[in-house]
């Protein structure tokens, strides 16, 4: 049996004055002529439009088209763009080469659950709650995409219910532990000169980002290094001018000598000459770690601790968030701030408020309580101390 050919459109031929168009579709040919040859360039045309071939219908074009969309109508950074085209082609693996149609409520229900069972790639247990959740939140967004542009007529990821629960942020190192950590950082800065020590301790003492670590350039320390400027990053709220610690402020000035206002301020990787990945960040923090001696945690636990400490401190919650970047404090309290941290915050608040006024309130300890609470030895070096002020007095008299 004859396989079945696309029709096409061929011409326009001049014959006996007038010229040809042809139509052909199998084995059949079908003339139309026309008195001009534009006018039959023309009828070619809507002909051509006409018998095209429909667009593809596959599910692999389709998270193509969209990739390629999103990245057009800057909706998200290219980078981003390829990510989740990555992990939506993972998901979606058994039905990208079919139609569009067949991924079905049931089916996209089916498919979620066994990716949920899936092994990751990278450590060989099944995916994590927040990976397989966020895979299908962009499942949803690619389909009401499709949805927009006419290809399916619903959703099939709409009623899928999302399974298990998410973890409230990384494991974060104990204060002590991050005193530690610290310690280690500034050794391995002064005793190899290696820049990323320092960065580690951006990230834990200002709450940055990797990226936003890696992507500073000398420029944006500012007066003296009690500044550092963010002009771009991971969302719109990344924007920002924050100060400093003053115990970094003398190692940055370190890093920045030298070099011009657009070179990396943390210098680019030994091995490739070209800007660090982000990988490096993560190296370091996993070396100073075991070099301290603490439990080993993430560059994302870093900034996780900061605003953990920044919210048990009382700092205003919009404050914390702005400072991190985030649009709103609910994203902080989800992902990085303990819980804990904002029930003392909050126990504090109430303290102070209940203390307030200096009538009536909370008790407070007297000068004769507190000596009461100090061992005999303690009590007896402070005698001495007050008797030998005491003497001090007198001879100056």
């Amino acid at each position: 049996m004859r396989r079945k050919s696309s029709p096409r459109v061929v011409g326009p031929y001049l014959e006996r004055g007038k010229w040809r168009i042809v139509v052909v579709e199998n084995n059949a040919r079908k003339s139309h002529f026309f008195l001009s040859e534009k006018e039959a360039l023309k009828h070619k045309a809507g002909l051509a439009k006409e018998v095209a071939p429909p667009p593809s219908r596959k599910l692999a074009d389709m998270l193509a088209e969209w990739a390629a969309t999103r990245v057009r109508s800057g909706t998200c950074k290219p980078q981003t763009a390829r990510e989740h085209a990555v992990r939506m082609r993972l998901f979606l693996a058994p039905f990208l080469e079919r139609d569009i149609a067949a991924l079905t409520p049931r089916a996209a229900a089916a498919l979620y659950q066994q990716h949920t069972e899936q092994p990751s790639a990278k450590t060989g247990q099944p995916l994590s709650a927040s990976t397989h959740r966020f895979d299908r939140l962009i499942a949803q967004e690619l389909f009401r995409w499709a949805i927009q542009r006419g290809y399916v007529g619903a959703n099939p990821f709409v009623g899928v219910k999302p399974i298990g629960k998410t973890k409230a942020g990384k494991p974060q190192l104990r204060i002590e532990e991050a005193r530690q950590f610290t310690a280690t950082a500034i050794q391995v800065f002064e005793e190899e000169r290696k820049p990323l020590a320092i960065g580690v301790l951006l990230a834990l003492t200002m709450g940055l980002r990797t990226s936003e670590v890696l992507r500073r350039v000398v420029r944006d320390l500012d007066d003296g290094a009690r500044y550092l400027w963010i002009d771009y990053g991971k969302t719109a709220n990344a924007r920002r001018h924050l100060e400093i610690p003053m115990p970094l402020q003398p190692y940055l000035l370190q890093l920045a000598s030298g070099k011009a206002a657009e070179e990396p301020l943390f210098g680019l990787s030994e091995k490739t000459h070209r800007p660090r990945p982000r990988r490096s960040l993560f190296k370091m923090v996993q070396e100073i770690c075991q070099r301290a001696r603490v439990p080993r945690v993430c560059t994302h636990s870093l900034r996780g601790l900061w605003a953990t400490l920044a919210v048990g401190s009382g700092v205003a919650s919009h404050a914390v968030a702005a400072s991190l970047g985030h649009h709103s404090f609910a994203m902080t309290q989800k992902h990085y701030a303990q819980p804990a941290a904002i029930v003392n915050a909050g126990t504090a608040r109430v303290a102070s408020v209940l203390d307030g006024g200096g009538g009536g309130g909370l008790p407070s300890l007297s000068a004769r309580d507190l000596l009461r609470q100090l061992d005999p030895e303690t009590l007896a070096e402070l005698a001495q101390l007050l008797a030998a002020d005491k003497g001090k007095g007198d001879a100056s008299n």
